[in-house]
């Protein structure tokens, strides 16, 4: 499964951004399966409509961080729901058995609208990188995803932007802007402008994720990588042929 990871600043908008890419994967017929980490309340994310099937938080242990911990944290999620579709498929089985000897005995038959369905199982992962990144220079949040999608919130400061060894803006793959509009106009356009100039292969997306402003421009370039994984080696080729 291909890791789609979600990383920034604190309060930059991430948790919001993740729930509005998993309604847009699964209405383009993929099953994410959501991984929170360093967040101990499920709530937030049930209430972007992210179902629980799907929902996994992964609490590093002290003094480790969550990428050490992903494989083990998205193979135990997977596990549950084949755990859970097995035990549905038993019922169904018991219910039929038991509907035969109903039969014979004249007494009707049990409905099995109270079964749920089996569930699909995941097949891409979406991960909110909270609490394994210092600011925009986490090294392990570039090693932990396939696809690093890196929020910066429109107010946040120039200089923030154009330091040295700023790895989630240098290696993300699409870069959003959060926060439009909360932040005045002239501030909002500087930063946009400024992200353009220094990442010019990059798609840069300015959004308004809770009124859903732009946030199909950004499902449809995770689409893309999703579904031509070399386009991510030309982009990379591109940019080093930049630089």
């Amino acid at each position: 499964m291909k890791k789609i990871v979600i990383a920034g600043r604190n309060d930059s908008g991430k948790s919001t951004i993740l729930g509005e890419i998993y309604k847009g994967l699964k209405m383009r017929d993929y099953q994410p399966l959501a991984v929170g980490s360093g967040v101990q309340d499920e709530k937030p994310y049930l209430l972007k409509g992210i179902e629980a099937t799907y929902l996994t938080v992964a609490i590093p242990e002290p003094g480790f961080d969550v990428v050490s911990d992903i494989d083990r944290v998205i193979r135990n999620a997977v596990n549950l729901i084949k755990e859970k579709n097995s035990l549905i498929q038993h019922a169904r089985k018991a219910l039929e058995e038991l509907n035969k000897v109903r039969s014979v005995l004249e007494l009707g038959n049990l409905q099995q609208k109270d079964i749920p369905p089996v569930a699909s199982l995941p097949d891409v992962v979406l991960i909110e990188a909270v609490g394994i990144n210092d600011g925009y220079k986490s090294e392990e949040t570039r090693k932990l995803g396939d696809m690093l999608l890196t929020i910066v919130p429109a107010g946040i400061k120039n200089e923030i932007i154009m330091e040295q060894g700023s790895i989630l803006l240098d290696e993300s793959d699409i870069i959003i802007v959060t926060k439009v509009d909360e932040t005045p106009r002239d501030v909002a356009t500087t930063t946009i402008k400024l992200l353009q100039r220094i990442y010019r292969y990059k798609p840069i997306i300015p959004v308004v994720a809770t009124k859903g402003v732009h946030i199909e421009l950004v499902i449809e370039e995770v689409v893309k990588r999703l579904a031509d994984p070399i386009r991510l080696l030309d982009l990379d080729q591109e940019e080093s042929s930049a630089k």
